[in-house]
């Protein structure tokens, strides 16, 4: 699918969602002004109006008291004392300072008040993320404010009374700040969301991980002040009584008090209830497994490229999900997460766009439907959002290198031929002699300790000859061709084999490709000439070749027609760039070039190629096929693992290859070589 074609539909799920927001919005809001004609007994609001009310008359010892604030909640809400089940209060102490002067307002104009405040607060969400978008304005506004004062768990946050807004502005003041490059601010806002830790596991772990050490200043800095307010307002008693009881909540699930533990766990249906409903699981197997998911998208968050927006919606997604602990309206959270994913899709930002509708739209549908079917959905749906930008976050391209201009040494690009020779007497002389003439500046032939007259041919030859005094492989090989190929000055490198297997004759247009600028290398395919097949090239070697060239596509993002051709030409800037020499020294060397021309985004380019197949033409036999085959899913893999944080020394752009000197103990210079 084309991005025209992909935008166009992220567009369609975008406007049906805003819909779907609006006819919801007015739906909540009539459900509402319903609702508030009845008795109010029903909200969370009376937790917290009982804990504004024991700070205030009763002092700041009594807020964290389950036992008083029982008392307070039974004179609040008039329940029967032997039905009425207690809903603890813990929320941080400055949170207690900020809801303090509703305790001086009746119970329903406390709750009035509440409300209020909660749509101010939307508003000012909204405008806060239409500000920092990269594509929503203007008329979008409306369809933004649908869309997230239609979302359900928006809707249960303001009718409970509950506190997800206070989390909410801070939260996007804080991705607005990060998605700006002020990591500063983006950890003073985020500790400033800290009402409920529990759900904001990632943040710190994302400042860490991207080593934005202004960020975690500022971060650590207000949770400090943030502290010292509280023992000054509180007291260090009932500030440790808090911590503690958060602490015990977080692992069992419950509070204790007085020996006994009150509050279970919540009736939503978060990923760690799913994973404990596994028969066999039951809770130490959820907390590994929440934990190693943890550890997993922690490495997502290190890996090289910086994409700030998408980094912080997958660490509140992923940190909401991941959560020990949530309830519906906690799943308000993921109004940033699916913000920013239909932002990024629409600015052409993500890999997959096209999806992103669907994904919104499932997402928006299970938990806005969570009361219709069951709250197995709601964990379904944050789940989806979750999951869909982690795998975004591992499709991101690394920040490609900068490259200057293509120079050229002298009036016109001086051309380095690189024969890796192994055992090559029988096919050398008539491998050089289909070499185009005028074509090649300079000949060279690296002989990996071969046992025939590779060498001695070679010289006769007039070429320039290096041979290895031990065989160090075909990796190793090219190690000393490329280094050498940079030391006489070369601007293209091509590498031909010199077994008879490429056709020569197409040395020119390899070169044109490089030298044109469109692309730093180039691939003779063999999937653009003559049907392998037909060549020769047996069956055993054509499946695996398209095995292993689809797996490469797919986890490298590319689209070649083939991977594994051994004729191949490179601009020098693409060499001295690569670190080819933390590259194996075996046949997977090649892959490797591979995997590093798309890591650091260079251009690659191909060209038809026709294969050779005849008893001289290759060395490579079914039994190292397979082990090559292997060897390349190896380095997909490897190339997966340092893009989910395990850095690889071959995939780090850091080399100076071309400026070490040979290795004098393992090559031995002939004279042709000047």
């Amino acid at each position: 699918m084309n991005r025209a074609r992909a935008l166009r539909l992220v567009r369609l799920g975008y406007a049906a969602a805003a819909g779907a927001g609006l006819g919801s919005l007015v739906f909540w809001t009539v459900y509402w002004f319903t609702f508030v004609r009845g008795n109010l007994q029903g909200p969370d609001f009376f937790n917290f109006y009982a804990a504004a009310r024991l700070y205030v008359f009763n002092g700041a010892s009594a807020v964290y008291d389950v036992a008083m604030q029982r008392q307070v909640e039974l004179q609040v809400t008039g329940q029967d004392p032997t039905r009425f089940i207690v809903l603890p209060y813990f929320h941080p102490p400055y949170y207690t300072l900020l809801i303090a002067p509703l305790a001086y307002l009746d119970y329903r104009n406390a709750y009035y008040a509440m409300a209020a405040f909660s749509v101010l607060l939307l508003v000012a969400l909204v405008v806060l993320l239409v500000k920092t978008s990269l594509r929503i304005h203007g008329r979008a506004t409306i369809v933004a404010a649908a869309m997230i004062g239609g979302f359900f768990p928006i809707f249960v946050t303001i009718l409970q009374g509950q506190s997800d807004l206070v989390v909410l502005v801070p939260l996007a003041a804080a991705y607005a700040a990060w998605g700006r490059g002020r990591a500063g601010w983006a950890g003073i806002f985020s500790a400033l969301a800290l009402s409920k830790p529990q759900l904001l596991l990632l943040i710190p772990v994302l400042f860490l991980t991207r080593r934005a050490w202004r960020a975690l200043a500022g971060f650590a800095g207000t949770v400090v002040g943030l502290g010292l307010v509280s023992i000054v307002a509180f007291g260090l008693g009932p500030v440790f009584t808090y911590l503690g009881a958060v602490g015990a909540w977080a692992v069992t699930g419950r509070i204790p008090n007085s020996g006994q533990l009150v509050y279970t766990d919540p009736a939503v249906y978060s990923l760690r209830n799913i994973i404990e409903a596994v028969p066999g699981a039951g809770k130490p197997v959820a907390l590994v497994v929440l934990l190693l998911l943890l550890a997993f998208v922690a490495l997502s968050l290190s890996w090289r490229p910086n994409k700030p927006r998408l980094d912080f919606a997958l660490a509140i997604a992923a940190s909401l999900v991941l959560s020990p602990h949530q309830n519906v309206h906690d799943l308000a959270l993921l109004v940033i997460p699916g913000f920013a994913v239909a932002d990024l899709a629409l600015a052409g930002e993500l890999r997959w766009p096209h999806v992103t509708a669907a994904v919104l739209f499932f997402a928006y549908a299970t938990i806005n439907l969570t009361l219709a079917i069951n709250f197995w959905s709601a964990a379904v749906g944050a789940l989806a959002v979750a999951g869909y930008l982690t795998l975004e976050r591992m499709a991101v391209r690394p920040d490609p290198i900068p490259l200057g201009e293509l120079n050229w040494s002298g009036p016109r690009p001086r051309r380095v031929i690189v024969l890796p020779a192994y055992k090559a007497a029988k096919t050398l002389v008539e491998v050089v002699g289909d070499i185009p003439p005028g074509h090649a500046d300079r000949i060279l032939l690296v002989d990996d300790a071969s046992a025939d007259a590779t060498v001695s041919v070679a010289t006769a030859l007039r070429l320039d000859v290096i041979r290895h005094e031990q065989n160090l492989g075909y990796g190793g090989n090219q190690k000393t061709c490329y280094r050498q190929a940079l030391a006489m000055g070369a601007d293209v490198v091509v590498m031909l084999h010199p077994d008879g297997q490429y056709d020569p004759a197409i040395i020119p247009n390899l070169c044109k490709v490089i030298e044109d600028g469109e692309a730093d290398i180039v691939l003779g395919s063999r999937w653009l000439g003559l049907d392998p097949a037909k060549a020769g090239m047996p069956w055993w070697k054509r499946l695996g070749n398209r095995f292993l060239t689809a797996s490469e596509n797919r986890i490298l993002g590319l689209n070649l027609s083939e991977y594994h051709t051994g004729y191949r030409a490179y601009s020098r800037r693409f060499l001295e760039a690569i670190p080819f020499l933390e590259n194996s020294n075996d046949f997977v060397f090649d892959t490797q070039v591979l995997i590093q021309a798309a890591t650091f985004g260079f251009k690659i380019g191909e060209v038809p190629a026709i294969g050779r197949y005849h008893e001289d033409a290759s060395s490579i036999n079914f039994r190292t096929s397979a082990v090559y085959g292997l060897e390349t899913l190896g380095a997909l893999i490897r190339y997966v693992a340092h893009r989910a944080g395990f850095a690889s020394p071959w995939l780090t752009p850091r080399s100076d290859a071309d400026k070490e000197p040979l290795p004098v103990s393992q090559v031995a210079h002939h004279s042709n070589v000047q």
